[in-house]
């Protein structure tokens, strides 16, 4: 007997009925606690003694409540009353997908912003052990946070081994009887073969069901068709959809291809993974049509023309790739006669989406046959090979958390960085060698002669060098004080295999840049102004960033001195603003691999605790360590801006959505962090020409600017400040060790006090609220893990 309005089910009321079906019935419903409008789905308690339906209904509690996600429905709450089992869900307003498609096709752009979002929470699901099993339109709601994956009844959990076999139909859930046992589980529409002949189910079959929902939102047409259930089952056993381009003119050939290989007959012939899928949504979302241009000047900012071109063409001209990164693009471009004559050529490539530059670039082998690169995938970095004569990429295996990879001379080995080692591996596959230990490097170079020169990612240390047999690494340059160096990072060898180029990180600006360095002897010269690090091409240049533009400077490789002034080849580069980072990579005289487009802006939102997004913040912007103030009213951060040295920080206002800036000089002020009272912000500067900890008054209590704490030999951060306000923590490069924990009293002598040193880096202190604890970052393992004491 249904429920009537007012009925309560523990703290829950029942407002009114959304639907029924043979899975129970659906209310909405007030959390008489919370006041807030929620779900409720009820098993009755004349369908309770159904063992099937039961299993089933518990089924779906266990996994919703394993998945946190955006784009799942969240379960909120689970009881029994008077015999009826019931499940508390969000309350979602808005529409079916299958509502929807009842008036045709989806727009291209909402069709893949809608598949993305499924896709990603299938993976989450997938994740955890669960199958979904019953993937539909009738199963995702569309509301104005986006697409919400739902119904779980019939999901299948990893420690479910024995297969359910039930019933049905191509109508919509709430719309089917009662599952008679015997028969097949799902929607036919949307099922895929193995389904259909009673095999296991496993995250491949929800990808089916993934490619049939995508070509319906395309197309507005199912994919598989029958007047009657067997030559439905015929259809998808058998036969193929119609081409997508058919129908809707407008898909992307790229989406055609991804659903094809959804709706794979064989299993093993589709995607194995939604994340995959996810990532290749987002790509074609954000990249477009597949293109190739000719452009009259090098490496100018790429117009999409409508083209094509064979991978033959491309390899026999030497034109430029441009590999898309969500919106920025690494792009290739020819250096035999450029930049002199400033030629080059684009050809739009498919890449995958999780392709950071922030853990190296895509870096050429030195026969140009190859392109290594780090891509995230399950969850961790890994080393991928693109081949110039190959479709698609390849996951190297051992390579977890690898970063900054680079080439052997003889392009058979990649050495690259992982769990604070230094490690090498053959190109063609192997097991990973440790050569050394190297805390999260930044940047390796290796020459004919069996000598790497690498640069640890600790501040305060220079250039080492070590064997590629392996050893102990031993130093080869020191950071000169005079020049307020802090860092020595990705050096290049020159052709002779001895000198080698590197970037010096300073505290000055008019100091960072790129230096000479070599094997030989200690000292070290300054070549250019640079913001970021060097390439040399045999075509007789330096490539290099300052700003936001990529040049080219004349360089002589044997009198290691350069000439002219540089030429800019694009106008829009991008670099890691926590690193001084440009993925950049030459081979030879030939190609010159970049990220182009600029940097990437940011955008503030607010998530809740599941990290579903609620709200926009604000503009996009530059964005970088942002901190609440304690009233929740404003936000500190650092803001970049293209077209000034340095960055400063800036107070936002939640409210009004105003910005207001609170340092103005060409220096690198960072970190900002609040006073327990909301009256003043701490932050780190090295304005002065050393580092320091500077405190200024906000929001009325005065602007003057105070010198807290400096230190005149080794780079600090603060990372927090006490809730008694008694202390700002902030970590130290050590002498003898990597980083250290200080305590700073801000009272009395406020003489720093050492908190924690060992010989592995500890970092981001954070005082727990009670001021009993403290919690720290360390590589301790050999990883980064998070300890607390």
């Amino acid at each position: 007997m249904p429920l009537i309005p007012g009925t309560k089910l523990g703290p829950y009321e029942i407002s009114s009925a959304l639907g029924a079906g043979g899975m129970g019935e659906v209310y909405r419903a007030q959390d008489t606690r919370l006041d807030r409008t929620v779900a409720i789905k009820v098993l009755p308690s004349h369908l309770s003694d159904n063992a099937e339906l039961k299993q089933r209904f518990d089924r779906e509690a266990r996994a919703i409540s394993s998945l946190a996600h955006p784009h799942i429905c969240t379960l909120y709450d689970v009881g029994q009353q008077d015999g009826i089992d019931y499940l508390v869900m969000e309350f979602l307003e808005g529409e079916s997908l299958a509502q929807r498609l009842e008036k045709g096709a989806l727009p291209p752009d909402q069709t893949l912003r809608y598949a993305t979002q499924i896709a990603a929470a299938l993976d989450k699901a997938h994740r955890a052990g669960i199958v979904h099993r019953d993937l539909k339109p009738g199963n995702i709601m569309l509301t104005k946070a986006g697409a919400k994956l739902l119904d779980f009844g019939l999901a299948k959990l990893k420690s479910n081994t024995t297969p359910v076999l039930s019933a049905d139909s191509d109508v919509p859930t709430q719309m089917l009887p009662i599952t008679r046992a015997g028969t097949i589980l799902g929607t036919f529409q949307y099922m895929a073969p193995e389904q259909l002949e009673g095999r296991e189910a496993d995250q491949r079959t929800d990808i089916f069901a993934l490619g049939a929902v995508i070509y319906e939102m395309a197309t507005g047409r199912r994919a598989f068709t029958g007047k009657t259930q067997a030559s439905l089952i015929t259809a998808i056993m058998s036969s193929e959809p119609e081409p997508m381009a058919k129908l809707q003119p407008l898909t992307p050939p790229a989406l055609e291809r991804l659903v094809k290989k959804c709706l794979a007959k064989d299993a093993d012939d589709r995607w194995q993974s939604a994340h995959d899928i996810a990532d290749e949504l987002q790509w074609i979302g954000e990249s477009g049509t597949q293109t190739v241009t000719n452009a009259a000047t090098v490496m100018q900012p790429v117009t999409a023309v409508a083209a094509t071109t064979n991978k033959r063409q491309w390899l026999a001209w030497g034109v430029a790739a441009v590999l898309l990164l969500s919106t920025l693009a690494f792009a290739l471009a020819y250096l035999r006669r450029a930049p002199a004559e400033s030629r080059a050529n684009y050809t739009y490539l498919p890449w995958p989406t999780s392709v950071s530059g922030e853990n190296g670039s895509p870096a050429f082998s030195p026969d140009g046959r190859r392109i290594a690169f780090t891509a995230v995938t399950e969850g961790s970095n890994h080393l991928w090979l693109y081949s110039l004569d190959a479709p698609e990429p390849v996951r190297v295996p051992g390579t977890e958390g690898a970063r900054f990879p680079f080439w052997s001379p003889d392009s058979r080995h990649l050495g690259f960085f992982s769990s604070g080692k230094l490690k090498r591996i053959e190109a063609a596959g192997g097991t990973p060698e440790i050569l050394c230990d190297a805390t999260n490097g930044y940047g390796g170079t290796w020459n004919s002669a069996g000598v790497i020169l690498f640069a640890p990612a600790q501040l305060s240390v220079g250039l080492q060098q070590v064997s590629d047999r392996g050893g102990v690494p031993t130093p080869v340059t020191s950071l000169d004080g005079a020049r307020l160096e802090y860092q020595h990072t990705f050096p290049r060898f020159l052709p002779d295999g001895r000198h080698f180029a590197f970037l010096a990180r300073s505290a000055q600006p008019e100091n960072m840049g790129i230096k000479l360095g070599s094997l030989d002897q200690p000292q070290t010269s300054f070549l250019l102004r640079s913001d970021t690090n060097a390439e040399y091409s045999t075509a007789g240049y330096l490539i290099f960033m300052r700003g936001e533009k990529i040049l080219a400077q004349r360089f002589d490789a044997e009198a290691r001195s350069v000439r002219g002034d540089p030429v800019t080849l694009a106008e829009q580069g991008s670099r890691i603003l926590a690193s001084e980072y440009s993925p950049l990579s030459v081979c030879e005289d030939k190609w010159l691999i970049y990220q182009s487009g600029g940097n990437p802006n940011t955008q503030l939102v607010w998530v809740d605790r599941s990290g579903r997004q609620l709200s926009l913040v604000g503009a996009q912007g530059r964005y970088r360590w942002l901190n609440l103030s304690p009233n929740g009213t404003q936000v500190i951060l650092e803001r970049f801006e293209p077209q000034k040295v340095g960055n400063d920080i800036w107070s936002f206002d939640l409210a009004r959505e105003t910005y207001d800036r609170l340092t103005s000089d060409s220096s690198h002020n960072f970190y900002p962090l609040w006073s327990p009272d909301g009256k003043q912000i701490s932050f780190g500067s090295n304005r002065e020409g050393f580092w320091a900890i500077w405190q200024k008054g906000v929001n009325g209590n005065g602007d003057k600017e105070e010198l807290v704490f400096k230190e005149e030999a080794r780079t600090i951060l603060q990372t927090d400040w006490s809730n008694d306000g008694k202390y700002i923590v902030y970590r130290k490069d050590g002498e003898k060790t990597a980083t250290d924990l200080w305590l700073l009293p801000l009272s009395g002598d406020r003489q720093p006090k050492l908190y924690l040193a060992t010989q592995f880096a500890e970092n981001w202190g954070k005082v727990s609220p009670d001021g009993r604890w403290l919690v720290y970052q360390s590589n301790e393992s050999g990883r980064n893990e998070i300890y607390v004491q």
